[in-house]
């Protein structure tokens, strides 16, 4: 049978460890795994006392050893008493661990330690302080709360320090925030929405909501946007599977509004560019609809970096409300913001833009008229008939090229023609061949007699045609599949032998 002093041994090499071992990770599971597997079933209290502790009512003396690091730690953070209760969750155990491994300095004072505590879900765990006659001196003699900041002392070598040889930095513990206390294994807030998610009745449930809340916005004023955005996909993830089994969202959508007000949501946005996180962070910002939609778009106006104007264009894409922001925005004075939001229209084929769009095929700046062409030949309809004829006319090669390689065959088909005549006057062949391909996605009857016409040789001697312009014209009847078939087949005794090459491989593969 563990004894009391080989309980209270097991928990002080435990804390010990993730103190100041915290690379050792196996070592520290394999010391907490031996901590529980000892640990008696039933409620216990640990309390210090001027001797060392009394576990339940046995008095554990301090000695030298590992006891008495752990009494010095207790002090250190003006803990008096903790009591354990039965059924006492492991993943709840292991957190008030790790909080009381914190180095001296961490808290505060004894109310800070309670709210972190609180807030990483130990809350049903009864932490008391300790008693004024075991505090510290140092706390005694300033009258500091337990655990306050240490006075200046003199060092060894007769240098003042300001806040005493115990001081921490950052080189000693890493850096001292709300995450650094946590594992990769298990985190307080990953437990409390685990918790949730299996909560039995709705007084548990309300209870646990409150206090996950209760987490997300500690995370927030603590500026722990990791721990903020851990609690918010918890509920959004907890939303869509109750909205899948019983098709109600039990007000999660009202703790979201509450615990990611605008300034929060600005702040997880750079999640989505930076971290392992995008995902989470992508989902809670479609979660929040419109305002998530929202401040995305103005990180991607003011954002310096490629990379991550990037990393929000496709964060973008993955928002489903808000629309009409985008919209608005195409009439923004900066001509990167019209170029970014006329890409981005362009690829979630967004009709309502069309009219804004078609406002900007005259745009001074070249590239805006290449992402404003490239978008409207995406979304096509009767809308983007006139204001593609227009950008297949461009003075510009490059809005010429776009306006065809991005066109939509299947959403086209009115422009046959129009591309038709555009491709017989065009001088660029880049640009030729690419509206020899769009005609081939169109695929109608007016394109395929238009590619027809062009893949013929012309005259014997005059007026013949080029090479290139013929095999551009055959690859377009390729990309017109099976309609095309017969007037490839017509081709197949042509006199220049590449485009005999040509239209045979085009007829082997037709109908892959």
């Amino acid at each position: 049978m563990t004894t009391p002093a080989g309980i209270l041994s097991d928990l002080a090499n435990v804390l010990l460890l993730l103190r100041d071992q915290p690379d050792r990770k196996e070592e520290q599971k394999q010391a907490f795994r031996r901590f529980v597997a000892n640990l008696p079933q039933g409620d216990h209290s640990l309390k210090v006392t001027e001797g060392g502790f009394k576990w339940d009512q046995v008095e554990v003396p301090v000695g030298r050893g590992e006891v008495a690091a752990l009494q010095e730690q207790f002090r250190a953070h003006g803990v008096g008493e903790v009591r354990l209760p039965s059924g006492l969750m492991t993943s709840t155990l292991l957190s008030l661990v790790r909080m009381l491994a914190a180095p001296k300095g961490t808290y505060g004072s004894f109310d800070h330690l309670t709210a972190r505590l609180d807030s990483a879900g130990c809350g049903v765990i009864p932490v008391l302080p300790l008693p004024e006659s075991l505090r510290l001196p140092a706390d005694r003699k300033s009258g500091t709360e337990p655990s306050g900041r240490p006075s200046a002392k003199v060092d060894d070598e007769g240098h003042i320090s300001a806040i005493g040889p115990d001081a921490l930095t950052e080189a000693k513990v890493g850096m001292m925030h709300f995450a650094t206390l946590q594992t990769h294994a298990i985190s307080p807030t990953d437990e409390l929405v685990n918790r949730l998610s299996h909560a039995d009745s709705q007084t548990s449930r309300n209870d646990l909501l409150n206090q996950l809340i209760a987490t997300g916005e500690y995370a927030w004023r603590q500026k722990e946007w990791r721990e903020l955005l851990k609690a918010a996909y918890g509920l959004v993830s907890l939303e869509a599977r109750e909205q899948r089994s019983d098709g109600e969202g039990r007000g999660y959508g009202i703790a979201l509004r509450r615990m990611l007000p605008r300034s929060a949501l600005e702040q997880l946005v750079r999640l989505t560019a930076h971290g392992d996180m995008k995902t989470e962070a992508i989902a809670v910002l479609r979660r929040m609809g419109v305002d998530g939609t929202e401040v995305l778009l103005n990180a991607l106006v003011n954002a310096e970096e490629v990379g991550q104007r990037r990393a929000y264009f496709n964060a973008l894409k993955e928002m489903s409300e808000g629309g009409e922001l985008l919209v608005h925005m195409l009439s923004h004075d900066q001509w990167f913001v019209v170029r970014n939001v006329a890409d981005l229209c362009g690829e979630l084929r967004l009709e309502s833009a069309v009219h804004g769009l078609a406002k900007q095929v005259a745009h001074d700046d070249e590239r805006v008229r290449r992402a404003v062409a490239g978008a409207l030949g995406r979304i096509g309809g009767p809308g983007s008939v006139e204001p593609l004829r227009r950008a297949l006319r461009d003075a510009t090669p490059g809005v010429r090229l776009q306006a065809a390689k991005d066109l939509d065959g299947r959403r086209n088909r009115s422009l046959a023609m129009t591309i038709a005549v555009a491709a017989e006057e065009e001088a660029k062949a880049d640009v030729q061949r690419e509206m020899y391909l769009a005609l081939g996605r169109i695929a109608s009857t007016d394109a395929i007699q238009a590619l027809r016409k062009a893949a013929e040789p012309g005259g014997r001697l005059f007026r013949r045609k080029p090479q290139s312009v013929r095999l551009a014209a055959v690859a377009g009847l390729h990309v017109a599949g099976p309609s095309a078939a017969n007037a490839l087949k017509e081709m197949l005794q042509d006199e220049d032998r590449e485009v005999r090459a040509a239209v045979e491989k085009a007829l082997q593969t037709l109908w892959e």
